[in-house]
C-alpha cells in the first residue's frame, strides 16, 4: 500500500477554510506547538522553509520572529489562505514527494516540517531535498505521527478520541491482513463519515523507519520530544489530560542538523 494518492491534497483543500480552528485546539496549540517551539533556534534574520505550511498558522509566527519565510504545501487552497493571511511570506504549491527543484542549494538556515511525513510513503526524496537546501549546520525541525500511536490505530482499526476532538468521528480503513509493526503501511481515515466526509491517506512506519532515512540523508539527530501534558496543561484541560495520559503520545518531534 505505498502508491501515491491525490486524496492528501483534496483532504487539505477541504480543510483550508477552517484549519486555523483545528490548529488552535488544545492538543495542538498547547502541546504540539510548544514542543516544536522549544527546538527552534533564534529566527531573527534566518531563512526558513515551512515545508507543509498549511494555512500559514506557523508561518505567521516565524515572520513575527524576524524570519524570511518560504512556505510550501501540496494543497492549493491552503496556499491561497496562507498568502492572504501572511503577506510578508512567500508561498508556493509544492508536492514534497516530487522534490523542490525551484529552491536553490544551501538557501535555508531552518526547515520546519510539521505533520507531513505521515502522508508520505517514502521519505527519501523529501529528506534528501531538505539536506540539499539547508546550509551547513542548518536545523531540520520535524513533527509527525508517533509510530506507536499509529500502529495502535492500524492494529485496532480505531482512532482514539481526545476530548477537544470529540465531535469528530473517524472510520479507519487498513490493508488486508494483520499489520506488521516493522513495515511501512498505508491506511485511510474517513473523518466525519456522512455528508461532510473527508477522507485522507496516511502511512504508518516503525521508529526505525522514521529515524534511519534521516540518518541516511546525512542528518544528525539532536533532540527528540514526545509532547505530553504537564501540570499546567492538566490544570487547564483536566479531561483532555486524563485521556492523553492513558495513550501513547500522538506526535513525535525531532530536531536534526546537517
Amino acid at each position: 500500500m505505498n502508491d501515491r494518492d491525490p486524496r492528501v491534497a483534496k483532504h487539505y483543500d477541504e480543510l483550508a477554510g477552517y484549519w486555523e480552528q483545528v490548529a488552535e485546539s488544545p492538543s495542538k496549540a498547547e502541546l504540539l506547538w510548544p514542543a516544536i517551539d522549544a527546538m527552534l533556534p533564534d529566527l531573527a534574520g534566518r531563512r526558513v522553509l515551512d515545508a507543509g505550511c498549511g494555512s500559514g498558522d506557523w508561518s505567521a509566527e516565524l515572520v513575527d520572529r524576524g524570519a524570511n519565510v518560504l512556505g510550501v504545501d501540496v494543497s492549493e487552497q491552503m496556499v491561497r489562505v496562507a498568502e492572504q493571511r501572511v503577506p510578508d511570506a512567500e508561498f508556493v504549491r509544492t508536492d514534497l514527494e516530487d522534490g523542490i527543484d525551484h529552491v536553490a542549494d544551501d538557501s535555508f538556515d531552518v526547515v520546519l516540517c510539521q505533520h507531513v511525513f505521515s502522508h508520505v510513503g517514502d521519505l527519501t526524496t523529501p529528506l534528501s531535498e531538505f539536506a540539499r537546501v539547508l546550509a551547513d549546520g542548518g536545523d531540520l525541525v520535524v513533527s509527525t505521527h508517533n509510530p506507536v500511536h499509529d500502529y495502535l490505530v492500524v492494529r485496532d482499526e480505531s482512532y482514539p478520541s481526545v476530548d477537544d476532538e470529540s465531535d469528530t468521528e473517524a472510520r479507519v480503513e487498513t490493508g488486508p491482513g494483520s499489520p506488521s509493526y516493522a513495515e511501512t503501511e498505508r491506511y485511510d481515515i474517513t473523518w466525519n463519515p456522512g455528508d461532510d466526509a473527508n477522507r485522507a491517506t496516511y502511512y504508518r512506519r516503525p521508529i526505525e523507519g522514521l529515524l534511519s532515512p534521516l540518518i541516511a540523508a546525512g542528518f544528525e539527530i539532536r533532540e527528540v520530544r514526545e509532547p505530553t501534558p504537564d501540570g499546567s496543561f492538566a490544570r487547564a484541560y483536566p479531561e483532555i489530560a486524563e485521556t492523553l495520559r492513558r495513550l501513547p503520545a500522538t506526535s513525535i518531534c525531532l530536531r536534526a542538523t546537517h
